[in-house]
Formats: C-alpha cells, sequence, structure tokens
C-alpha cells in the first residue's frame, strides 16, 4: 500500500471541497453526488470516505468554501476601492447575466437557497453561518450604526438573490428585465 504524505493528503481534500463548491452551486444538492465530486477533483471514488465520514460532511464543507470564496471576493474590494464605489460595483456584478448564467462560481445563496431548505439542520446551520457573513460583509460598505448596517445589508442581499432566482428562473427577456430593473434601483443608493 502506498503511503500518502499530509500534504497531498491536504491538496486532495480541497480538490475534492472545491469540486463539491462548484458542483452543488451549479447543480444543486440533490444532483451532486460522490461520484461525480471525486471525478472533478480527479481522484477515485474510494478515497472518498479518507476525506469525510459521510456526503453530507462534504456538502457542509462545499457550502462552506463557496461563502468563504464569494465573501472573500467581497471583502477584498473594500481592500481596494471607497465603500459605496466597491458596494457599486459589488451590486452591478451580482446582477450582471454573467452571474446568472454561472452559479458554479456565484453566491451561494441564489444558487443553494431553494435547496437548503429541504436538507438537514446541519446544513441549515452552515448555510445560515454563510449568509450571516454576507451580511456582515455587505454591511461594510453601507453607512449607519451597526444595527442599521445589518438591516440594510440584510434587505440589499434579499433583493440581489430575488433578482437572480428570478433570472435564472426566466427566459432570456424575461431575465434581463429583471436584472435591469433591480440594476436601476441597487445602483443608485
Amino acid at each position: 500500500m502506498v503511503r500518502v504524505s499530509r500534504q497531498e493528503m491536504e491538496k486532495s481534500h480541497r480538490r475534492i471541497v472545491d469540486g463539491a463548491a462548484r458542483l452543488v452551486r451549479q447543480r444543486g444538492i440533490e444532483r451532486t453526488s460522490v461520484a461525480d465530486v471525486m471525478s472533478e477533483a480527479g481522484l477515485t471514488n474510494g478515497g472518498f470516505y479518507r476525506h469525510f465520514k459521510t456526503r453530507e460532511a462534504m456538502i457542509e464543507a462545499a457550502i462552506d468554501a463557496s461563502f468563504e470564496d464569494f465573501c472573500s471576493a467581497l471583502e477584498a474590494r473594500f481592500q481596494d476601492q471607497a465603500p459605496e464605489n466597491a458596494v457599486a460595483g459589488y451590486k452591478a456584478d451580482y446582477l450582471s447575466m454573467g452571474h446568472v448564467e454561472q452559479p458554479a462560481r456565484g453566491c451561494p445563496i441564489s444558487a443553494l437557497g431553494g435547496d437548503v431548505g429541504h436538507e438537514s439542520q446541519a446544513l441549515k446551520q452552515a448555510f445560515g453561518k454563510g449568509v450571516r457573513r454576507a451580511i456582515t460583509s455587505l454591511a461594510q460598505g453601507i453607512a449607519g450604526t451597526g444595527d442599521e448596517k445589518r438591516a440594510a445589508a440584510t434587505r440589499e442581499l434579499a433583493m440581489l438573490v430575488g433578482a437572480v432566482v428570478m433570472a435564472r428562473a426566466s427566459d432570456p427577456e424575461t431575465a434581463e428585465r429583471v436584472l435591469k430593473a433591480c440594476r436601476e434601483d441597487a445602483c443608485s443608493r
């Protein structure tokens, strides 16, 4: 039997989690199998249980990774731009056809929100933690007291998510109409 170094094990684990994060956002939780994830990671199915006890544990890790990627990208905007510019750019990107057409690389809330509602409390906890982080991240660029910023960020995020969900579920003409209306409103604030 060939022994795998700790570094190789960590690299493999990261490939599994990254692949799962992409696939669950692209396909949904139910349509993402362990075999698909392992294939995406370039590994065999047999190695899965060296990394996770259950498929649900892998999905939870994928949710965490999805929010980490998504929120880190938003937070990075605040390092390079004035808060109001960072938020405006974020909203414009969020409400784009590119985001609508590429759920695997986008917001886990709009990609998985409907799915997670039918899942276990553990997955709902992981998702809720990610939603809270997204709200906190967005609130960095909003004026007001802490509570006012969180409330405004919550409303803003709910509108953004709703717009993308509607656009993804609609024909192209309706999708563009929804995105345009929300961009005009969101980017004017």
